[in-house]
Parts: structure tokens; C-alpha cells; sequence
């Protein structure tokens, strides 16, 4: 068991990793191999993928077929954003646009937003600064 002092240090480690990967030229992959190596038992606040989407919206049907490896796997976690958590989370960081996916701190606090300007599946993901 690790004690307040080593959690807290691991916190700032994976924070870190976390705006490095916001800023690399492949934020997603970078995001879900730093999310991944964070061991389940640690109490450090673990980050989660999310993609925000509504029935009625072509660009999320296309964004659910392009991450759709990724969310039947559960490193993309799909949120409704007419959901009541939906509305919430994207009140609280101010995300407006449909489909979002966004980088989220256990706290539903943004990290960051990730896009992809409507590109093809497979092809390179790009950051938007948070």
C-alpha cells in the first residue's frame, strides 16, 4: 500500500503525462496508453475518454462507427449529452460542440478536447488546446 505522500507524487506524474500527450501530434493514443498504465489498485484520480454524442446528429454516427474499436473495448466511454450527465459534465467544462471527445480528470474536470476535423477513420487525431 502506498502512502498520501506517493499518491499525491503519482498524481502530478500522471497529470504531467497527461498535458504532454494533449500536446503531441497523437494525443488519443497517447492519452489511452498512459490511462491504461495506471494500475487499478492505485487511489490516484484516473482520467477517462469520452465521447459526448446525440441520437439525432450525423457526425456522432460517424464518430461512433470510427471509435468503435475503442468504446466496445472501454477505453471510450459514450455519454449522451442530452443525458442528464451529459448536461452536466458538458455545462461544468463548457463543451458545446457535437460529437466531443475529451479527455476528462476522475472529477468530470477537462483535461482536454481532442478533434479531429472530420477525417477518415485511422487517420491521425489532432489536438484542440484547452
Amino acid at each position: 500500500m502506498i502512502d498520501q505522500n506517493e499518491q499525491k507524487a503519482m498524481q502530478r506524474i500522471i497529470d504531467e503525462l497527461l498535458q504532454e500527450c494533449m500536446a503531441s501530434d497523437d494525443a488519443l493514443s497517447c492519452a489511452i496508453e498512459t490511462i491504461d498504465m495506471i494500475p487499478t489498485d492505485l487511489e490516484a484520480c484516473k482520467p477517462r475518454l469520452v465521447l459526448f454524442t446525440q441520437d439525432d446528429c450525423i457526425p456522432c454516427k460517424e464518430d461512433r462507427e470510427k471509435y468503435a474499436v475503442l468504446l466496445s473495448n472501454g477505453q471510450v466511454t459514450e455519454i449522451d449529452a442530452n443525458s442528464p450527465e451529459g448536461k452536466v459534465i458538458m455545462d461544468q467544462n463548457n463543451l458545446e460542440q457535437l460529437p466531443s471527445l475529451v479527455l476528462l480528470d476522475c472529477q468530470n474536470k477537462l483535461i482536454g478536447e481532442l478533434f479531429d476535423e472530420k477525417t477518415t477513420p485511422g487517420e491521425d487525431i489532432s489536438v484542440l488546446p484547452s
